[in-house]
Formats: C-alpha cells, structure tokens, sequence
C-alpha cells in the first residue's frame, strides 16, 4: 500500500497545490477497484439545435450537476461520482455527448461535432431544471471541462457553479478565453494533476483569468480528468472526490 503524505502548498491567485507523496503511485488491484453502481433512469432530450441527447439520471435534489466526458470516454466514466453525489443529497445527469454511442446501457447520442457539445450540457441543465433542480452546476472531465466554461458563459438563466478536471483552454473545436471565462458569472473549481503536461498551466490560467469567483487545486499525481478518482492513489481520488462534495454543498448552503 502507497501511504501518502499530504502537505498543503497555497499559491498566490486563489491556487491551491498539493504536494505528492514522493513515493511512485499505484495502480489499484481488481480488489481496490469499486464495482459498478447501479443503473439507474434512462432519458433523452434535445440540445438546443435539435441533437438528441442520451444520459442516466441519477437522484434527486435541490441541487444537480451535469457530467461531461473526456473525448476517449463517454458518460460511463461519471457513473461511480454521480452515485456519490447522489448520497450525499444531489442529482446527478451523466450524459454522451452528441457523436457518442456507445450502445446498451451506457445509452447512445445523436451524431454531431465535438464543437457543440457545450450545447449538450446546458440540454442537460434544462432538463434537470424540468425535474424541479434548483441550483445547477456543470462538472467536466477534459474536453468535457472546457465545454462546462463554455456552456456556462452561454446560459440563461446562469448557473450555480463549474468543476472542471484537467481542463485544456482549447480542444475539440471549442476554445476558452478570458472573456469566456468572465462571462460565466458563478464560482468555478480547477482540478488537474500537477504532472499532467500542460493541464496544470490550463488550471492556473482559467482560475486567475476568473478572480475571485475561481480557484485552482493542483494534486501531486499525474492523472488526467476522470482518472483522477479512478485510477490514482487513495489519497488523491479521496481529496477530488471530497473537493466536488464541498463545491456541491456551499451551493446548496448559498
């Protein structure tokens, strides 16, 4: 077993960085790995340019996230966080991007570029707003995080918050710029491992271009968007999964 130490480093522009353990980290055994949650709702709806859109509701509550997946994933990536969130008292919408099908229980989306699926999240938001969810916030993994800046600097009415994993300012026909990130309006969290290639700069960037409402935390692994909680060491997975669970709760306490 890796132990891991943990020192908090604060940096300046609302940054936070954790320092790793100094040891190599693990990959967890078959034991380690958490089975599957259940399956919950199917749904689809319609993006607002007439995508079909495919996701898996899980829960209910005041408070909902819509999940968004890396380019190489698809909405199964999310399915073990969304049951967490659920516990802890929220909805979860996990959903495929428009050009994604991956089939049977993991659902199928209509076709459609990459560069639009910004679009596809704020569908979500709406539909979780038809469900009676009152304070939304969007969670994006890679490619999924730059859309969740790109979605939220769109909606109408705005949203409640924005977690992104290892969010490049650019990719898949969308790009991110200081502009954007001004025009989201709602507090937003920068997650990325610190030896994750540019990923960190992206982090740093998104949250000084967003002041006061933005914050970076930069975790000593070199684990890249969803993996974060998926295939890192126990420490890291536990300080991700426990940072969405704090941004969720002072949304709920505003």
């Amino acid at each position: 077993m890796v132990v891991a130490v943990w020192v908090p480093l604060i940096a300046c522009g609302g940054a936070t960085e954790e320092a790793p353990s100094g040891e190599p980290a693990a990959t967890p055994s078959s034991a380690e790995t958490p089975s599957p949650t259940p399956v919950p709702e199917a749904v689809t709806f319609r993006a607002s340019d007439g995508v079909r859109v495919a996701g898996r509701l899980f829960g209910d509550g005041p408070v909902g996230v819509v999940l968004g997946h890396s380019i190489d994933g698809d909405q199964t990536e999310w399915w073990n966080v969304a049951e967490v969130v659920v516990d802890a008292g929220h909805a979860s919408l996990a959903i495929d991007f428009r050009g994604y099908c991956p089939g049977d229980e993991a659902g199928c989306s209509e076709d459609g570029s990459t560069g639009d699926a910004w679009r596809d999240l704020l569908a979500g938001a709406k539909f979780l707003r038809g469900r009676g969810v009152r304070d939304i916030v969007l969670i994006g993994a890679s490619m999924g995080g730059t859309a969740a800046v790109v979605a939220a600097s769109k909606a109408r009415p705005s949203l409640s918050g924005v977690i992104t994993l290892s969010a490049p300012t650019a990719c898949c026909g969308m790009e991110v710029d200081r502009s954007i990130v001004d025009a989201v309006g709602a507090p937003m969290l920068f997650i990325a491992g610190r030896f994750d290639g540019e990923a960190p700069r992206s982090a740093r960037a998104l949250a000084r271009w967003a002041a006061s409402s933005g914050e970076s935390l930069i975790l000593g692994t070199g684990e890249h968007g969803t993996d974060l909680f998926g295939l890192s060491t126990p420490p890291i997975e536990r300080r991700t999964t426990e940072s969405i669970l704090e941004f969720l709760e002072d949304v709920a306490n505003r």
